[in-house]
């Protein structure tokens, strides 16, 4: 019994220091999207997965896809969605859905440099896998980068403050939290933090644009990328790529790539010519895939301005993206019935592009370009 005592009161500690952290982890921490999105897949009966960053989340609309395609779609795109967490989110999306096809939406920001290990020290999407092996598996990849501090609380999105407690008690107490729909993600505003928008569904957020006649914000940001054209893909996100290539390839699932359109008169600023022929030299020649880069898009298939967007990033607004992602919608639906004929969608060149797409806009919507 002596023998047995120290371990014994070693295992109260151990369970006695548990209970006070999920205590503290229920009181303080605060819940939000990825709770929602991830729990909704585990719903199963998605046989299309969307994936990506915050460009993605605000610009495919998975219901266009569904209208024309007859398909079942998810948009799981994440904001600050690295490419390590696409791949785990397709597994563990592919433990609770017969998936046909992944959209694979590509923000060259994610793939020109390796993500930082500070992207593992926050409590961040591996927390909310619903699938316990697959979460073991993010966290043994990471385990030399991983804060274990965070991975046994969301300690990072706690909120201490009289109101936060409020708040998060209310909300944990509630319905709409036990069952995972996404008013357990609603700020005060009524909104999902970061949305700049409604909920549509599916994953889709109806994004607020820039009014009309006004250039969108985010110029200073958008400094710190000029340059960064010339770069080449990191090959540690290459690596994890072609995990996520690999297991499409193992259990018969499509992998097709795109870009969604960023601003259009900040395409020429940021080089997405030369962007463009990086990411097709990997994609199509290295990885045999399939890749669709809308920044060179026809007016005539998306016509956009740069007041159709939030920022100069190239957040896209609700109104475009309805039109983006019928184009998008057209475009796989040529695809399954004949093959994509690209001059139907796209300009020869991005040159042929910044040449017309000023009088192509209104030619095609009879609006003044008020564009850079």
């Amino acid at each position: 019994m002596k023998k047995a005592k120290p371990w014994i009161k070693f295992l109260g500690f151990i369970a006695g220091l548990a209970v006070i952290l999920m205590v503290c982890d229920f009181v303080f921490a605060q819940t939000g999207y990825v709770r929602f999105i991830i729990h909704e897949e585990e719903k199963g009966g998605y046989d299309t997965i969307v994936v990506g960053a915050s460009h993605c989340r605000g610009a495919i609309d998975p219901q266009r896809l569904d209208d024309k395609l007859g398909t079942n779609t998810l948009n799981l795109a994440i904001p600050g969605e690295s490419v390590q967490d696409s791949y785990f989110l397709i597994k563990d999306a592919a433990k609770n859905n017969d998936i046909k096809t992944i959209i694979f939406d590509l923000d060259y920001q994610y793939w020109y440099y390796d993500q930082p290990t500070t992207h593992f020290t926050k409590s961040f999407i591996y927390q909310q896998f619903t699938d316990p092996m697959v979460k073991l598996e993010y966290m043994a990849r990471n385990f030399d980068v991983l804060d274990m501090r965070n991975v046994l609380v969301n300690r990072l999105s706690w909120n201490m403050s009289v109101s936060g407690v409020k708040r998060n008690v209310s909300m944990k107490t509630s319905d709409a939290y036990k069952n995972y729909t996404i008013e357990s993600a609603y700020g005060e505003n009524g909104f999902v933090e970061g949305a700049d928008g409604p909920y549509v569904g599916k994953g889709f957020f109806d994004r607020q644009g820039t009014e009309q006649g006004k250039l969108p914000p985010g110029e200073d940001y958008i400094a710190t990328w000029v340059d960064r054209y010339d770069d080449e893909i990191d090959p540690a996100v290459k690596e994890i790529f072609m995990d996520i290539v690999g297991f499409c390839k193992d259990n018969n699932i499509e992998l097709i790539c795109v870009t969604s359109p960023i601003t259009p008169s900040v395409t020429k600023t940021l080089g997405m010519s030369t962007v463009h022929d990086t990411m097709s030299e990997f994609f199509v020649n290295e990885c045999g895939l399939e890749y669709y880069d809308f920044n060179k898009a026809l007016m005539s298939s998306v016509p956009r301005d740069d007041c159709d967007y939030g920022d100069q990033e190239g957040h896209m607004g609700g109104q475009l993206a309805e039109i983006y992602s019928k184009a998008l919608a057209n475009l796989l639906y040529d695809r399954k019935n004949g093959g994509v004929d690209e001059s139907k969608y796209f300009y020869s060149t991005f040159e042929d592009m910044y040449k017309n797409m000023k009088q192509d806009y209104t030619k095609e919507t009879g609006n003044e370009w008020k564009g850079l």
